[in-house]
């Protein structure tokens, strides 16, 4: 037993060293071998799978992510960010179940509440919902813990011009710059802001219901010419004229004129 301990303590090492210098896939080899041997200690085997569930999540294999971090939740079933980490895989599958993701965002923010993190990501899945109420109070809610946080502060602004809010949107953004003059961050998101709003403002130009057909345009009909008599000495052509013809050099002198000597 010692001897197991001894080698998964090495091997949680190797893995641990290579996942922090960010060679994931030299670190999930390592990793998988430690995952699959028996009766590991707790505190060995959760750290294995979070680890490999935070792999899994950078590759967007999201499934197998899924599958570490339940059983992460096994030794740890009241650690705030395993549950938003497994909220994070839901969310960002399509191929899962959104309402199981909000279900977890719920207990990750039970627990650990002063994340602002946590409150935005689930804020923004409530608005993908079509919860905007509750979501833009999670945004909210994760500005009021880091006001000074540009993202925090985007995904709000956002989230409230999604609603039709645009002028708290634009007291959230003063507010923002008013804390903080000197920050280009926040200016940015005013001028972004802005440049929305004067795009929004221009009206799109009109759809047609129907194709309009334009009508063929008639070749005008040049008035009957009078007659060569009432005109005398004029002839008035309905045709193109003709080219004309090339004018040949004249020659200089002529051959069988005389010249004086």
């Amino acid at each position: 037993m010692s001897k197991t301990l001894n080698l998964s303590e090495c091997l949680l090492t190797m893995g641990r060293d290579l996942h922090e210098l960010g060679r994931n896939h030299e670190a999930s080899k390592v990793l998988d071998r430690l995952a699959g041997f028996r009766e590991l200690p707790a505190t060995i085997a959760e750290e294995c799978h979070a680890r490999l569930a935070d792999i899994h999540l950078g590759r967007k294999q999201y499934r197998k992510a899924r599958r570490h971090l339940t059983i992460v939740l096994f030794y740890r079933p009241s650690n705030a960010r395993y549950y938003y980490l497994l909220a994070t895989a839901l969310h960002h599958d399509p191929k899962a179940d959104s309402e199981r993701a909000v279900r977890y965002y719920e207990q990750a923010t039970q627990l650990d509440g002063d994340q602002p993190r946590y409150w935005s990501d689930f804020g923004r899945l409530l608005l993908q919902l079509g919860r905007t109420e509750e979501g833009i109070a999670a945004l909210q809610k994760a500005v009021a813990i880091t006001p000074d946080d540009p993202a925090a502060v985007a995904k709000l602004v956002e989230g409230l011009c999604l609603n039709d809010q645009a002028a708290e949107a634009r007291d959230v953004l003063r507010a923002a710059r008013f804390r903080n003059p000197k920050d280009r961050r926040f200016r940015k998101l005013w001028t972004d802001f802005q440049f929305q709003q004067l795009h929004d403002s221009q009206s799109p130009p009109a759809k047609l219901d129907e194709p309009v057909i334009l009508p063929f345009v008639r070749r005008a009909v040049m008035p009957d010419v009078p007659e060569a008599p009432t005109l005398p000495g004029r002839r008035i052509r309905l045709d193109r004229g003709s080219v004309s013809r090339p004018h040949l050099p004249r020659p200089a002198w002529k051959p069988d004129t005389k010249h004086a000597p």
